[in-house]
């Protein structure tokens, strides 16, 4: 099964940009939605309407919290990715460098209006 790790950035963007959970399933659709203990503990620390919305997302869509990941949140969704075999959903631009480089692959806002996939294996394929 297909696994996609959602960081902080991604869940705490949807209320904010032209972005929504259904953009992400059709980019990379039947995936088992993951997420860290670290970035739900990040998302829990805020008290704005965004962290609501972004806690209330991880409950209605399903995502699995990976409670052995607890320590600083970007080093658990690198640690997760490697380990787990999963894509990341970030909007972070230096964590979407140190995963790509890493070869893991980043589902990331172009533009700030479109979803798009970087995957490292797939750009050595094509070369």
């Amino acid at each position: 099964m297909r696994r996609l790790l959602l960081d902080s950035s991604f869940l705490l963007a949807l209320t904010e940009l032209s972005l929504s959970m259904e953009d992400l399933l059709s980019l990379y659709p039947r995936a088992e939605l993951l997420t860290t203990a670290s970035v739900v503990r990040e998302i829990s620390g805020l008290s704005d309407r965004r962290a609501r919305v972004a806690l209330e997302v991880v409950r209605s869509y399903g995502v699995r919290i990976l409670e052995a990941y607890s320590g600083d949140a970007d080093s658990d969704l690198l640690r997760a990715a490697r380990e787990q075999g999963c894509a990341v959903a970030t909007l972070d631009l230096e964590l979407r460098k140190r995963l790509l480089e890493e070869g893991v692959a980043v589902i990331y806002l172009r533009a700030g209006k479109k979803l798009v996939m970087d995957d490292p294996s797939r750009l050595i394929e094509e070369s």
